[in-house]
């Protein structure tokens, strides 16, 4: 029997999660989510650390563990990093949410190759370097979660404007199912979740009107339901359920 069919033996591993960008929005809410569900969180920021240390905070005096920890996941050094240091500090990480997430809008006429290798390190390359540092760790222990953030934009319902952000998320689907199928006897599944409209910063980048322009066709989306799905991919139930896209969207126009 593997640790993938026994709820028992999986609960043996290390209760440790990953949420990059962890501290602010949808990442702020899974943290929280999988704090109460028992596992040790380490917040990840790249900017932010008031927001990171309030959550770990508010775990902490929950009675939980948690850690905020800086890393830029879109250099790869850091990345790496960070997986050791939540190591070193709460333990090797069985669960990792590639969050972290930004936007630099603009047309593809107009945006900078800055701007594009920007957007695309931190949604895209970024997932790959978390991944890929928390992996050894997942094949040892036998067991291990992976869930991708991803994004209608990335194919779905593409939007004038978002080119590299399409392009990152796109990209987080397909790493999605190709690594499902590379991990999928090693105890380990990995998902992506596509969340709808929930209002970020992300959204936010994309100028005074955007949450306006949104919310005129989809509906809003609170960031715990986005942490739900979360909770179940990581969870013993969501065992047998691997690379999908799970949208959390609320009948919006997909």
């Amino acid at each position: 029997m593997t640790a993938q069919d026994s709820g028992v033996e999986a609960a043996q591993h290390p209760r440790v999660a990953v949420v990059t960008g962890g501290g602010r929005g949808i990442g702020a809410a899974i943290s929280r989510r999988l704090a109460a569900d028992g596992f040790a969180v380490a917040v990840n920021y790249s900017s932010s650390a008031k927001h990171a240390e309030h959550v770990a905070g508010d775990i902490i005096s929950s009675g939980g563990r948690a850690a905020a920890l800086r890393a830029d996941i879109s250099d790869a050094e850091q990345a790496t990093a960070l997986i050791a240091a939540t190591t070193a500090e709460l333990g090797a990480p069985t669960v990792l949410v590639n969050n972290a997430g930004m936007n630099l809008a603009g047309s593809a006429r107009k945006q900078s190759p800055r701007d594009w290798d920007r957007v695309i390190g931190v949604n895209l390359s970024g997932a790959f370097y978390c991944t890929h540092a928390a992996l050894p760790g997942m094949y040892e222990s036998g067991w291990g979660r992976v869930v991708f953030v991803s994004s209608p934009s990335g194919g779905r319902k593409p939007a004038p404007g978002m080119s590299a952000y399409a392009a990152a998320k796109a990209g987080l689907i397909g790493m999605t199912r190709t690594l499902a199928l590379e991990v999928a006897r090693r105890g380990i599944t990995v998902n992506a979740v596509m969340p709808g409209f929930v209002d970020t910063d992300i959204i936010a980048s994309g100028g005074p009107d955007a949450a306006n322009t949104l919310a005129a066709g989809w509906p809003r989306i609170p960031a715990e339901s986005i942490a739900a799905t979360v909770s179940f991919l990581v969870s013993e139930q969501g065992r047998h359920v691997s690379g999908e896209e799970v949208g959390v969207w609320l009948g919006g126009p997909v």
